[in-house]
């Protein structure tokens, strides 16, 4: 789905910076269950939406807890969130009306989740403590499960033609977003 790598050295940077990553990390996922329940609030008539999101909503608020443990094990608190100037860009190309906006929120939804499930499969990769490893390979693996939900969520309702050629636009806008943020230890 994505249409360029991270930059092979925001590894290196973001195990430097390992702590503020896992704060930066923990909003990410309480942003992501915020999403969700968000998009239910906007679409409630949607059975399916409304479902599946709830769900992710949960799930994304275990992932939260779970990073909120790990900082604590850290002897590290979860400080103010500074903003995810990636997910604000990416936001910027969502349209404002009706089926294409839904559409597009679904998809913007599925690029951000990609994005996460490959830095954290770097992260898992990278990361000498096994343990903290397998929590992100853990992670990893959910992340890449909700960007599929996401995705099909828009088929469902845009149809796999329009849904595909949109989110080949919405990843080519991803892609520059990524290529103009600084290399900072942040999940996006």
């Amino acid at each position: 789905m994505l249409k360029s790598p991270t930059d092979p050295r925001w590894l290196p940077c973001a195990l430097e910076g390992l702590d503020g990553l896992l704060v930066d990390h923990a909003h990410c996922e309480k942003k992501a269950a915020a999403t969700a329940l968000s998009l239910v609030g906007a679409y409630p008539e949607r059975e399916r939406l409304v479902r599946q999101l709830s769900a992710l909503a949960i799930e994304e608020l275990r992932h939260f807890r779970a990073v909120l443990d790990q900082l604590q094990a850290r002897r590290l608190g979860l400080s103010r969130d500074r903003g995810d100037p990636y997910a604000k860009q990416l936001m910027q190309h969502v349209r404002s009306s009706g089926e294409a906006r839904l559409m597009d929120r679904l998809l913007v939804g599925g690029l951000i989740e990609a994005r996460s499930h490959e830095r954290l499969t770097l992260l898992a990769g990278g990361i000498e403590d096994p343990a903290l490893a397998a929590f992100y390979a853990s992670l990893a693996r959910a992340e890449k499960g909700h960007a599929r939900l996401f995705v099909e969520l828009a088929e469902g309702y845009g149809g796999e033609g329009p849904v595909g050629e949109r989110l080949d636009e919405l990843a080519r806008h991803e892609a520059e977003i990524v290529a103009g943020l600084p290399l900072e230890p942040r999940i996006h």
